[in-house]
C-alpha cells in the first residue's frame, strides 16, 4: 500500500511537469491557497488565544454568537451573493460596469431591508432565546449586540462574491477567510495584556466583523468603478430572486450542518463544552485548507467542460482535483493523528481528554479529502436540484443525530452527528455524479494509475 501511495506522489510530480492542465491548476491555485492558509492560520490562532487567555467558556460565547449570526446572514442575503457573482462575471466579461452597478443596486434593495428586519427580530427575541432556548439568561445583552452585526456580515459575504465575479480571487479569498480573523487576532493580542473578562473575545469579533463589512464595501466600490459609472436600466429583481432561490436553500442546509451542533450543544451543556467542541472542529478542518482555493478555480472549469460536452475532460479534471486535495492534506492528517493530546493541550487544560472526539471529526474530514468535489460538479452542471435534495437529507441526518446524541454524550455526540452528516452528504454526492456522468470522483491513494 505504501508503494502505491509513493507511486501516486511520483505520478503527481510527473504530471505537474508534463500535463499542461494539471500544471495550470496547481500554479493558479497557489496564490489563492497562500491567502487561504493565512486565513486558516489566523483563525486557528484566534481560537488558541481565546481559549488560552480567556478560557474555553469565552470561546464558547464566541461560537454561540457566530452560529446565530451565520444563520441570520443566510436569510439576510437570500442566496443573492452567488446570483450576483454569476451576473457580475457575465457583465465583467463584456466590460459592462454600468450593468454591474445596476444589478448590485437591485440586490441591495432586497438585502438592506431584509437584514434590518432580521436584526430587529433577533434583538427583540434575544431575551426569549437566551432564557428559553439556550437556558443562559445572562447572554441576553450579548445577543442583543450580536443581532446588529447581521448586515455587516452579509456585506462581507455579498461583496466578496461580487469581487470573485470580477476574478479578483486573492481579494475574494482575503475577505472570505482572512480579514475578520486577522483583525480579531491583532486585537486579541493587544487586549490580552489589559483584560481577562470572558466577553472580550466576543466583542472583538463584533468589531472585526463591522470593520471588515465596511472595508469590503469600499473595495467593491473601487473594483467595480461604482462611482465612475452610471447605472444601466434597473435589473429585474424577479430575475435575481429566481437565480438565488435554489442556492439559498442549499446554503441554508449546509449551514445547518455546520452550526446546528453548536446551538444544540449550547442548549444542553456549558459554554466551555461549546468552546471545546468548536476548537476540535477548527483543528480538524485544518486538514483541508486547500479546498477553498482549489474549489474557486475548479468550478468554472467544471462548467466549461460540461458546456462543451467534454465529459472526458470533466472526469479527468475531477480526478486531478481529488488527487490534489488529498495529497495536500496528508501532512496535517499525519500530525493530528500522531500528536492529538499534545495539540489539544496547547489550547488549555479543558481540552485534553477529547482525543477520541477529535478522531471522529478527522474521520469526517478524511472522507471530504478523498471524495473530491462531487457537489460542485453537480452545482456546475445544472444539477442544483439534486444537490438541494442531498443537502436537505444530510441536514436532517445531522440534526436528528444531534437531538438524539447530544443530550446523552455531549461533545462526543455532537462530533458523531457531524460525521454522520458529512458521510451522508459525500456518499450521496459521489453516487449522484456516478449516476449522471458515469465516473466516481473519489481518490484512492493506494491504487495505481489514479
Amino acid at each position: 500500500m505504501i508503494g502505491s501511495l509513493l507511486d501516486n506522489l511520483r505520478s503527481s510530480l510527473l504530471r505537474f511537469k508534463t500535463d499542461k492542465e494539471y500544471n495550470e491548476l496547481i500554479r493558479t491555485s497557489f496564490l489563492a491557497l497562500l491567502v487561504r492558509m493565512i486565513g486558516v492560520s489566523t483563525g486557528f490562532f484566534v481560537t488558541l488565544l481565546t481559549s488560552r487567555f480567556f478560557g474555553a467558556d469565552a470561546l464558547g460565547l464566541v461560537s454561540i454568537c457566530i452560529a446565530i449570526l451565520s444563520f441570520a446572514s443566510v436569510f439576510g442575503k437570500l442566496g443573492l451573493d452567488v446570483a450576483l457573482m454569476k451576473y457580475v462575471a457575465e457583465f465583467a466579461g463584456k466590460n459592462d460596469f454600468a450593468s454591474i452597478k445596476s444589478v448590485y443596486i437591485s440586490a441591495m434593495k432586497i438585502i438592506l431591508p431584509v437584514s434590518f428586519l432580521i436584526s430587529s427580530v433577533l434583538f427583540f427575541l434575544s431575551g426569549y432565546f437566551a432564557t428559553n432556548i439556550l437556558h443562559k439568561p445572562y447572554l441576553e445583552e450579548l445577543l442583543k449586540v450580536n443581532a446588529w452585526l447581521t448586515l455587516p456580515l452579509v456585506l462581507i459575504l455579498v461583496n466578496s462574491e461580487c469581487i470573485r465575479g470580477l476574478k479578483k480571487i486573492r481579494s475574494y479569498t482575503f475577505f472570505q477567510t482572512v480579514s475578520v480573523s486577522l483583525m480579531a487576532l491583532v486585537l486579541l493580542i493587544i487586549m490580552s495584556f489589559f483584560y481577562s473578562a470572558r466577553e472580550i473575545p466576543t466583542y472583538i469579533q463584533f468589531l472585526s466583523i463591522a470593520f471588515t463589512g465596511l472595508l469590503s464595501l469600499m473595495m467593491w466600490f473601487y473594483y467595480s468603478k461604482f462611482f465612475k459609472e452610471k447605472s444601466a436600466n434597473e435589473f429585474p429583481v424577479s430575475t435575481l430572486m429566481r437565480t438565488s432561490s435554489s442556492m439559498f436553500f442549499t446554503t441554508l442546509m449546509q449551514l445547518i450542518m455546520s452550526w446546528a451542533g453548536t446551538l444544540i450543544l449550547a442548549a444542553y451543556n456549558s459554554e466551555a463544552d461549546v468552546g471545546v467542541y468548536n476548537a476540535l472542529v477548527r483543528i480538524s478542518v485544518f486538514t483541508n485548507i486547500t479546498i477553498l482555493a482549489i474549489n474557486s478555480l475548479a468550478m468554472p472549469r467544471f462548467a466549461e467542460a460540461f458546456a462543451l460536452g467534454k465529459l472526458d475532460v470533466l472526469k479527468k479534471l475531477s480526478k486531478e482535483v481529488s488527487r490534489l486535495i488529498f495529497i495536500t492534506s496528508i501532512p496535517a492528517f499525519i500530525l493530528l493523528t500522531i500528536f492529538p493530546k499534545w495539540i489539544l493541550s496547547i489550547f488549555g487544560k479543558e481540552f485534553p481528554g477529547n482525543e477520541t472526539a477529535l478522531y471522529v471529526l478527522l474521520a469526517g474530514q478524511f472522507i471530504v479529502a478523498i471524495t473530491g468535489l462531487p457537489s460542485q460538479i453537480l452545482n456546475m452542471t445544472g444539477r442544483q436540484h439534486i444537490l438541494r435534495n442531498i443537502a436537505f437529507f444530510s441536514a436532517i441526518v445531522n440534526v436528528v443525530a444531534c437531538v438524539i446524541l447530544v443530550p446523552l454524550y455531549g461533545i462526543m455526540g455532537t462530533c458523531i452527528a457531524q460525521f454522520a452528516g458529512i458521510f451522508a452528504w459525500n456518499l450521496l454526492s459521489i453516487l449522484s455524479v456516478k449516476n449522471h456522468f458515469g465516473f466516481f470522483t473519489f481518490f484512492n491513494p493506494f491504487a495505481k494509475n489514479n
